[in-house]
């Protein structure tokens, strides 16, 4: 009896051994590579149809197809996990310059996902200006909950600038790591 309490300890011992070991070995077939996803907002400020050389109010929303990448579709169903690297919005057209952005609101939504929203105060815009969408409300994790749904995203900019006419486009662009596993 003592034989076989020790041949199933010994058993059970060798076979969480071998479990755990099918996992470790299945994880270094893991594939890292950075995806990343970007789309252009070319914004119309537009006159108030009530008074002129007041603020302009401006609405432009554009798609990201998460599966565009190539990589990315290539893992799709193998992707273990997507991390946010980085995200920006940069002025790449402009005119005229400076424009004030008097309140904006920088939004990544799908249907039945928590956005991602970025909201701006005050902030002057020039051609190159470089606005760092940082995670202080969670956004990240709401884009990367998004990302993870592979489907078809919204990402709106609207907002009111100091000028009653004006156009400016803006690039927005989020970095990603992607781990998946072929396997």
């Amino acid at each position: 009896m003592k034989n076989f309490k020790r041949f199933s300890l010994l058993l059970l011992f060798s076979a969480s051994l071998i479990f755990s070991g099918c996992e470790k070995i299945k994880s270094l077939a893991d594939v890292t590579f950075e995806a990343e996803f970007s789309t252009d907002l070319p914004v119309q400020i537009q006159p108030s149809s009530l008074k002129a050389d007041i603020n302009g109010t401006f609405f432009e929303t554009a798609t990201i197809d998460p599966l565009s990448d190539t990589e990315f579709a290539k893992y799709a169903e193998k992707i273990k996990k997507i991390e946010i690297i980085e995200a920006t919005a940069e002025v790449i057209t402009i005119n005229p310059s400076p424009i004030l952005l008097v309140t904006a609101n920088l939004t990544a939504s799908a249907t039945n996902f928590t956005s991602a929203v970025w909201s701006f105060a005050n902030e002057s815009l020039t051609q190159g200006k470089q606005l760092t969408l940082g995670n202080e409300n969670s956004q990240w994790t709401n884009l990367q909950k998004i990302l993870d749904s592979k489907e078809v995203f919204n990402v709106t900019l609207q907002g009111q600038a100091d000028v009653d006419e004006a156009s400016f486009t803006v690039r927005v662009k989020y970095k990603t790591k992607i781990t998946a596993n072929p396997l």
